[in-house]
């Protein structure tokens, strides 16, 4: 899952569920483990819902924390009780109080709901695939092998474009397909953002980073923050672009909206990544020769 849409999802988390009590945690019967640890959090409120890249982070009241990590594709959704339903919901909470065991949860055909978080006005926010999910105290989050290695958040107000580009110029011999997919560089650029974010500064994905000039490196910088943020924005629904949302990323064999020539796609970089981008707009460097074309033939 990209870095703008982790960012989207964590921002509509934490308007829905700062400060907000959990009634009662459900997990599939079979997670016994998952029984054991996640239930603890209930009756617990929920401090903060953040992201760091693409990882995605809940903070409790009593210094427990939950870690997500999209491995596959995953489903959140809230469910909302209709006024009909308010005779049943406290029902349901005498019910719980008196020791009755709740209902266990089902799956959806091809979907795998894992967790369904009840919370006291008897809404319900239900998480349905297969993540990494991580439990740990608080201040322990940090220390984690997967995160301690992690670089600077995308989203992060206090990074800046000029700080992203200097950490990029670390990685000279990196393509810079590579270096933006680097996570221990800056958290949160996935695979189509890696994509647009090419285009947009006409950049061909396979330019090692020491043949990009450091104007240059600093556009696409200032280029990709506003980017990131923008798509982060539109999957809020809180901007109407007009852009077409993928330029490039998925376009394979399409025209390029500015010169019409064929959208290509590779593995160019090597890091077993697919990378879409436009041979014309992106076309390739010309790496200096080690020695000049005339010279040694005689």
């Amino acid at each position: 899952m990209d870095g703008p849409l982790v960012h989207a999802l964590s921002c509509r988390l934490h308007e829905i569920l700062h400060e907000r009590r959990v009634d009662r945690i459900d997990v599939p019967a079979d997670r016994w483990q998952a029984n054991v640890l996640l239930k603890h959090c209930a009756g617990q409120t929920v401090r903060r819902v953040y992201s760091h890249g693409q990882w995605l982070l809940w903070d409790f009241s009593h210094s427990v924390s939950w870690v997500f990590y999209p491995l596959q594709r995953w489903h959140w959704s809230r469910e909302v009780p209709a006024p009909d339903d308010e005779a049943s919901i406290r029902a349901a909470a005498a019910e719980a109080h008196q020791g009755a065991a709740p209902p266990p949860l089902s799956s959806r055909p091809g979907r795998r709901r894992l967790l369904a978080i009840a919370l006291t006005d008897g809404s319900r926010i239900v998480l349905s695939g297969r993540p990494l999910l991580l439990i740990m105290p608080t201040q322990n989050v940090w220390r984690h092998p997967h995160l301690a290695r992690l670089g600077p958040d995308i989203f992060d107000d206090g990074f800046s474009s000029a700080q992203w580009a200097q950490r990029l110029r670390q990685a000279p011999g990196k393509t810079i397909a590579r270096a933006l997919l680097d996570q221990r560089i800056a958290a949160g650029v996935g695979n189509p953002s890696k994509c647009e974010i090419l285009f947009a500064a006409r950049i061909h994905p396979a330019t090692r980073v020491a043949a990009i000039p450091s104007p240059e490196l600093r556009q696409m910088a200032e280029k990709a923050s506003a980017l990131l943020r923008e798509a982060s924005q539109v999957a809020l629904g809180r901007s109407v672009s007009t852009a077409r949302p993928r330029r490039v990323h998925d376009r394979a064999g399409e025209p390029c909206d500015v010169c019409a020539a064929p959208i290509m796609v590779d593995r160019c970089g090597g890091d077993g990544h697919w990378t879409w981008y436009c041979r014309a707009c992106q076309a390739p460097r010309r790496e200096p020769l080690l020695f000049s074309e005339a010279a040694g033939h005689g």
